[in-house]
């Protein structure tokens, strides 16, 4: 790993960052952090303006964004930023570091109170982030556990589900509550939710398979997501 953080050259520009990143995660700052072996600065870095670093560095599609920008891959490879990126999360996590002592919470919004309905990818992160800012907040899940297509859709060699618990488990120490096997028209009721909560966010995923329309579709073996 050492070789692989000495390979960025550290570029002002951040091409990877500013142009790659969706999230514009601060890369030559985190590696020149790791390089240093303060994996804590590191992530708290990284925490700036990520929750998921141990997912985003295992699934997020490095070659046509962070890496896909990196100047080191004009004339070779690229730095490989999404292995990195996962790297410091696992040392982090080896070392017993925590999000919540990793992160400048605020109580701007501790008045506030916010509703999520589903705890996939994207019901987690604004969790986090609302948490972070001090609001009060309940996830609703129709499921026994969190992480939605986090847990179903990516198989255990691409994302570990160790890997996926160990984040959500950092998101909750946030202060973030609950509520498992609540189904949005069955359990859930959005105009008694309205009363309780300031605001509502729902982020039910995509539930429904699509046919691919491709040769075997139909084989014995092949099974669509009901």
């Amino acid at each position: 790993m050492i070789e692989k953080l000495d390979y960025c050259l550290g570029c002002v520009a951040k091409p990877c960052a500013n142009k790659g990143c969706p999230l514009e995660n601060n890369i030559p700052q985190i590696i020149k952090a790791a390089k240093e072996e303060n994996i804590k600065e590191a992530y708290e870095i990284l925490s700036k303006t990520t929750v998921l670093p141990g997912i985003c560095g295992r699934v997020c599609p490095h070659k046509k964004q962070c890496e896909g920008s990196c100047v080191r891959g004009i004339k070779g490879e690229p730095v490989s930023i999404g292995e990195i990126e996962a790297y410091i999360f696992d040392k982090a996590m080896e070392q017993g570091l925590k999000l919540k002592d990793c992160i400048e919470k605020k109580e701007k919004y501790k008045e506030k109170k916010v509703a999520i309905i589903g705890g996939g990818p994207a019901g987690i992160t604004a969790a986090a982030y609302l948490a972070k800012n001090g609001v009060a907040v309940t996830i609703y899940e129709r499921k026994n556990y969190l992480g939605g297509l986090l847990v179903y859709g990516i198989p255990e060699f691409r994302l570990p589900k160790n890997i996926v618990e160990e984040t959500i488990n950092q998101i909750l120490e946030l202060g973030v509550k609950v509520e498992y096997n609540k189904t949005l028209g069955k359990d859930l009721n959005l105009q008694e939710l309205k009363q309780k909560y300031d605001a509502i966010f729902i982020s039910v995923g995509a539930n429904n398979s699509n046919k691919l329309n491709v040769e075997g579709e139909t084989l014995e073996g092949v099974y669509r997501r009901k």
